[in-house]
């Protein structure tokens, strides 16, 4: 069988976000903390640390020429900058070839030697320098744009103060298993997915969700790991192991967008091959060609060979891509998206539509009550006392909806006598001896008096038509009313105006819920449609008739009960994830914070990112055919051809990092 040589396009291949297991390093260090940092961080900087040595060395040489000093001394810094700059491109390029692989390194490194083969040795020098320079830039970006994410990977602790008995002991968060009581003091970092079980606090989870305001937690509230306790104390029973915990999901997500590369990039890596190829024949060809058919010195045929060879490799063409998602996907992570590769991120920037699920997502999914009428012989705040003291007991959401009214105004229940439960219909009770009922409008009981129900029949017709759950309550003779519903987001009309401005023309709501409701809704935000009534199945069928008619389609929902429609969508995105794993699984993109808006910044983010793509593969494609027609014609110094070749690979990078500002 014959082995052929692979061609590696880029000397700068951007290595997967290699995530060290930072337990794991602090446990081995063993009290060297310090020189393991310092380690670290010159291993970090090693390339532009050879870049600036190299360039040294060829300052110095260049001084020395210009003040016409001794030629051996200037050659001896040539040669300096060739040793440091090229030794470790050798080394690099020496273990590919063992392993049959041609990349750019190779093409560089025999640049360098032919300029200096035809007396050009300064030029290959500078070539070495730049190339270095290049690559520690292009290291240097990869490294910010893995900040979010090493920033993630480093907020849990590694160890837990384990609660037993009446002392407590500092574990390795490795060795706590699921039940174990922990205490998280006020100040530290939570360190597992848990459970409060004793004591109230505040949680900060900006690091995580991107939200200013911290959450207030108090027995039975779930906590995650790497969030901050800020100022209670906490103890908590352990719900995951440190490797199923939420963050440890969230940074492997992260680190695992690399296997999902955009179509552009995809693109550039298949014909990467060919196109290596294509400029080592045609850098040997040119020379050869000049050489006989126009009889040119065979110096400057060989010196245009050499500039071709430099300027037609394809570095930043290499690079404009991923790049740009990498930084796209950090920058992301710190607002708590998390996009699971630059394909993804891709489809948005090109959608057409976008269809929301309703409960959960276009509204708040907490039902509350609106409004109250009765006929008048009871004032509104004793028909919420009555219909509280049936309700307090009752887990159902339009029950905990009038608990909630309860509170708000600082009423009290009554005591309840005689409760009877009457299933599809509604409960009755005495409460403080007058006959109580509340329940669906359709099975009020017939002591009801007539005319004054007659009188609310319109009226409970009137709030289901505006959207509202209507609940009838009967007492003894008197009648009254309570509305309820789903509370639209506050920032979902602008949401959806920002989507529409953006360039998105058909923004639909997909639910399971009536008619009625989903059209009042579809109508307050002004959707372009709504379909209703519609199961877990029924959406996936929905999602693909939407986006047959419609073009490229998100699919927006709350990751759980949506997640057929999220996976069958061409991009799916759940938000509001935190903590959940069918979510994270299910969903594209997630996002980590309940809020609405962030779909419209996520659509914006990615038609920035589109719009950097284009501009950095413009640049290289439009660089790369500019010099080397100058390249062939001659009409290009080799310094400028390394200069012009090496700043494109420069720019693009520093393009690509604009994606890392904080704002928009």
């Amino acid at each position: 069988m014959t082995t052929h040589p692979t061609i590696s396009p880029a000397r700068h291949v951007f290595n997967p976000i290699l995530m060290d297991d930072p337990i794991a390093d602090i446990e081995a260090s063993s009290g060297s903390v310090f020189y393991t940092v310092q380690a670290r961080r010159i291993a970090r900087n090693i390339e532009l640390i050879i870049a600036a040595a190299a360039g040294l060395s060829l300052l110095c040489a260049w001084m020395i020429s210009l003040a016409s000093g001794p030629r051996p001394l200037r050659d001896l810094f040539i040669l300096l900058t060739f040793a440091i700059a090229g030794v470790p491109a050798l080394v690099e390029v020496w273990e590919k070839l063992r392993r049959l692989r041609i990349d750019v390194d190779l093409l560089m490194l025999l640049g360098a030697v032919l300029a200096a083969y035809i007396g050009s040795p300064f030029e290959g020098a500078l070539l070495l320098f730049l190339f270095a320079l290049a690559g520690g830039m292009e290291s240097y970006a990869l490294r910010r744009t893995q900040a979010a994410v090493v920033a993630l990977h480093d907020l849990s602790p590694t160890e837990a103060t384990v609660m037993e008995h009446d002392a407590t002991r500092r574990v390795s968060v490795r060795h706590v298993d699921v039940g174990t009581r922990i205490l998280v003091r006020p100040g530290e970092t939570v360190p597992l997915d848990g459970e409060v079980v004793a004591g109230s606090s505040s949680i900060d989870q900006s690091a995580i969700t991107g939200e200013s305001v911290p959450r207030d937690v108090a027995a039975g509230d779930a906590v995650f790991a790497g969030t901050q306790n800020v100022n209670g104390r906490l103890e908590v029973k352990v719900t995951k192991r440190a490797a199923d915990t939420t963050l440890a999901k969230i940074v492997a997500l992260v680190t695992e967008a690399r296997h999902h590369p955009a179509t552009a990039q995809r693109l550039i890596d298949r014909i990467g091959p060919t196109y290596s190829v294509i400029v080592i024949a045609a850098s040997f060809a040119v020379p050869v060609a000049a050489m006989t058919l126009f009889n040119m010195n065979h110096t400057e045929a060989i010196r245009r060979g050499i500039a071709l060879l430099i300027v037609a490799s394809p570095c930043a063409l290499i690079i404009a891509t991923p790049v740009v998602y990498l930084s796209a996907i950090a920058s992301a992570a710190r607002r708590g998206v998390l996009i699971k590769g630059g394909a993804h991120l891709e489809v948005v920037a090109r959608a057409d539509a976008v269809a929301f699920d309703k409960t959960g997502t276009l509204t708040t999914g907490r039902i509350r009550l609106a409004e109250i009428v009765t006929d008048g012989t009871i004032g509104e705040d004793e028909a919420l006392r009555l219909a509280g003291a049936i309700e307090v007991s009752s887990t159902h959401p339009l029950a905990t909806a009038v608990s909630d009214a309860l509170r708000r105004r600082g009423l009290t229940a009554p005591p309840v006598t005689d409760y009877e439960a009457r299933p599809g219909e509604g409960e009755a009770a005495t409460v403080d001896g007058r006959s109580v009922w509340i329940g669906r409008p359709e099975t009020a009981p017939t002591h009801a008096a007539e005319e004054a129900w007659g009188r609310f029949a319109a009226q409970a017709e009137k709030m289901r038509r505006d959207g509202r759950i209507v609940s009838a309550l009967v007492v003894d003779g008197s009648v009254g009313l309570f509305a309820f519903e789903d509370t639209i987001r506050d920032a979902a009309s602008a949401c959806v105006e920002q989507l529409k401005a953006q360039g998105v023309s058909q923004i639909e709501m997909i639910t399971g819920d009536h008619e009625i409701i989903a059209r009042q809704v579809a109508s307050r935000l002004g959707l372009s449609g709504c379909r209703f009534q519609l199961a877990p199945h029924d959406k996936v069928t929905a999602i693909r008739d939407i986006a047959a008619k419609h073009g490229t389609l998100i699919a927006v929902g709350d990751g759980i009960n949506d997640a057929p429609a999220l996976a069958h969508a061409d991009v799916g995105v759940a938000m509001g994830a935190m903590g959940a794993d069918v979510a994270l699984e299910a969903a594209d993109i997630v996002l980590m914070q309940d809020r609405i808006e962030a779909v419209a910044w996520l659509h914006r983010h990615a038609k920035r990112t589109a719009g950097i793509v284009r501009q950095n593969i413009t640049l290289a494609i439009a660089v790369i055919i500019c010099l080397s027609v100058f390249a062939v014609l001659g009409e290009i110094p080799l310094p400028l051809a390394v200069i012009g070749h090496e700043g494109s690979t420069v720019v693009v990078a520093l393009n690509a990092l604009r994606l890392l500002r904080t704002g928009d």
